[in-house]
């Protein structure tokens, strides 16, 4: 299993701690994770590709197979819905964190293809409310 970049997992727990916040306890890290996937998919499509953006999630979930082996194959081409579903089955206890591992693997994949620079434009394109999404130094 390959780990994502501190810097794209940064990012990740980020993202999916801004979608949280909308949510309810009841659904909690799993809608998060499906609204993430939403939008991400929605503002890269466009740019990737419907299939080019399937496929880097099908990578990612590849990468982060331990924790993420049932969706691994083709289940992550059924959408957002597969991945709110597949979370919610894991229960409360790793779900926010192995969120935060498929899409850290997924920002890492998509730097190397598309770079630095187009990742966090279309970051902030997706979430503008956050201000930034790079990593926060600590001190």
């Amino acid at each position: 299993m390959k780990q994502p970049s501190p810097a794209q997992l940064e990012k990740a727990r980020c993202l999916l701690a801004h979608e949280g916040a909308a949510s309810t306890a009841e659904d909690g890290a799993a809608a998060a994770a499906g609204r993430v996937y939403d939008k991400l998919h929605a503002h890269l499509a466009p740019l990737l590709g419907v299939i080019g953006v399937q496929s880097l999630f099908v990578r990612s979930a590849k990468l982060t197979s331990g924790e993420f082996s049932g969706l691994a194959e083709v289940s992550i081409l059924e959408g957002s819905e597969k991945l709110r579903a597949h979370l919610q089955a894991r229960g409360s206890g790793g779900d926010a964190e192995s969120a935060a591992t498929l899409f850290g693997s997924f920002l890492d994949l998509l730097t190397t293809f598309v770079g630095e620079r187009l990742v966090t434009q279309v970051l902030r394109s997706a979430w503008p409310t956050i201000e930034e999404t790079a990593p926060r130094e600590t001190k």
